[in-house]
């Protein structure tokens, strides 16, 4: 069955033609907001635009819900905290826009030095005084910007082909990001703001505020821009400091209040520039906005991993492929589920080479995994940790070296032996270590695992037992300490264990513990996102 995407706002049609290869779609222009409410459990995914919310309470009425969808930057409309604990996934498309974002900055900054709206309506009003209209060239000037990110680094890229000298503040970037958009790191936002002929800011709304006393270290005759998010940048204080002649203009295409109120100082000054939040509005953004979340939606949909996840810590795909990640940590959790009940504290570890930057989504998995065998309902990578928290048990994880090779993902409770999976290798997840012993089995939909006195013919009866039920063993290994001693053995199977086979494997004479865990998708590299 296809599954069912809504579309409550204009996305184009581009991105509606790909959903409709491989979902049924029903798309608004602008969707009546009482249908929206009454209908979205309908449906497998939303994509919403500015319009309309995602909020708990509809969350609530869309248990079908999978994906929550924003084509746009933020997801300011779209409760993230209630859709993690409901496991609904929630992606945007950071940077889709960040050209037209950077190119309506620029062209607020060259309009305002340049004077182009008041000479625009000079022109058409019959005048011709070209005196009254000298402006500023931007060549020479020092820019100084607050947060280079996608539409940041475009800024930047700009700036240093007007012959601009470049600074930026960001905190959170590394000195490789400044050096490749040709800007000089700033170590303090003071700091930026006394060498900055031109200041602009482009961060989320966590972003820093610019208040009167920030704007006032400023140099004599800058300029200052908010094309980025309202409020970051106050008003006030910026028409205190036009009238005062330290600033020489200001350009928002945002505002605190959108939209602004009309006895707003900024609106009555001839030495401002405003426009109504059109930074990202351009034709072209909007299609690759469109575009970019409707291939998002797909592949979470045929669960692969999205580019653009807000609540899950997907690994780089140049790093290792998600899938692989989501399939071994859910098949390490639910073999170790099965294995005996759980105590309060899940220890996750990358060992070998598995790639630090996967073990976040590979513990969530793993929770997931073991939740699942426990009896949680609807949980999922998603909202495994908070499912995890209302039952009191605790995830730790680490990185730990153990002086072998390969990627292997090691989950255990304190104090018990770990369930060792290797994974990111290419292929289904590997098992190498279960209740002590060490394997080498790629997992599928089912495994039995036992444990048992290494007597002759108990392997044999284990299979005799599993294929007078009709169960096809795939693969099967052997560990034990010593002849005659403990062994483990590990059977992977094509399909589940029939009802009653387990009891007749635990009732063996030889055999101490016989466990069956089903993988399903977990026991392949095409894991799903959500169960």
């Amino acid at each position: 069955m296809r599954p069912r995407v809504l579309v409550t706002e204009v996305l184009g049609e581009e991105a509606l033609r790909r959903l409709r290869r491989e979902a049924e779609v029903e798309a608004h222009d602008l969707m009546d907001p009482a249908e929206y409410r009454r209908r979205l459990g309908e449906f497998d995914a939303v994509i919403v635009r500015s319009a309309h919310r995602v909020t708990a309470a509809d969350l609530e009425g869309a248990p079908r819900l999978k994906v929550a969808a924003r084509a746009g930057t933020g997801v300011d409309n779209i409760d993230v905290e209630a859709a993690t604990r409901r496991g609904v996934l929630v992606l945007n498309t950071p940077g889709a826009n960040a050209v037209a974002a950077a190119e309506h900055t620029w062209g607020m900054l060259l309009a305002l030095a340049r004077h182009m709206r008041r000479a625009d309506r000079h022109v058409r009003e019959g005048g011709w005084d070209r005196a009254a209209f000298f402006g500023a060239e931007m060549r020479g000037r020092r820019l100084g910007i607050i947060g280079i990110g996608r539409v940041g680094r475009e800024v930047a890229r700009f700036g240093r082909a007007f012959g601009m000298a470049v600074t930026a503040y960001d905190p959170y970037v590394s000195d490789e990001v400044f050096r490749a958009y040709g800007a000089e790191r700033a170590n303090t936002l003071a700091d930026l703001l006394v060498r900055s002929d031109v200041l602009t800011i482009h961060t989320p709304k966590t972003g820093p505020r610019l208040g009167r006393a920030e704007l006032s270290r400023l140099p004599r005759g800058a300029y200052v821009l908010n094309v980025a998010r309202g409020g970051l940048v106050d008003e006030e204080a910026v028409a205190e400091l036009l009238a005062a002649g330290h600033l020489a203009g200001a350009a928002f295409d945002v505002f605190s209040s959108e939209p602004p109120p009309r006895d707003l100082a900024l609106l009555g000054r001839e030495d401002t520039l405003v426009t109504c939040h059109l930074g990202g509005s351009t034709l072209e953004a909007q299609e690759r906005i469109g575009v970019r979340v409707a291939e998002d939606v797909l592949r979470v949909l045929r669960g692969e991993a999205p580019e653009d996840p807000v609540n899950l810590p997907y690994p780089p795909p140049e790093v290792v492929r998600a899938a692989e990640v989501l399939a071994a940590g859910e098949a390490a959790g639910r073999i170790l589920a099965a294995l005996g009940p759980p105590a309060s504290t899940l220890r996750v570890l990358a060992r070998g080479a598995f790639p630090s930057e996967a073990l976040p989504l590979a513990a969530r998995a793993a929770m997931a995994g073991l939740l699942r065998v426990s009896g949680e309902d609807g949980v999922n990578p998603v909202n495994a940790l908070a499912r995890a928290h209302d039952r009191g048990l605790a995830l730790v994880s680490g990185q730990e070296d153990d002086g072998g090779g390969g990627r292997l993902l090691a989950v255990q409770f304190e104090g018990t032996p770990a369930v060792e999976v290797a994974a990111g290798e290419g292929g289904p997840p590997r098992l190498r270590a279960v209740l002590g012993a060490r394997f080498d089995l790629p997992l599928g939909p089912a495994l039995v695992i036992t444990r048992h006195r290494d007597r002759p013919g108990v392997v044999g009866h284990v299979g005799t037992l599993l294929g007078d039920a009709g169960v096809n063993i795939a693969a099967l290994e052997l560990g034990r300490d010593r002849p005659g001693g403990e062994a483990v053995m590990a059977l992977v199977l094509d399909g589940p264990v029939p009802d009653g086979v387990l009891d007749r494997l635990g009732a063996l004479p030889e055999v101490s513990q016989a466990v069956a865990v089903e993988l399903g998708a977990a026991g392949t590299a095409e894991a799903p996102a959500r169960g």
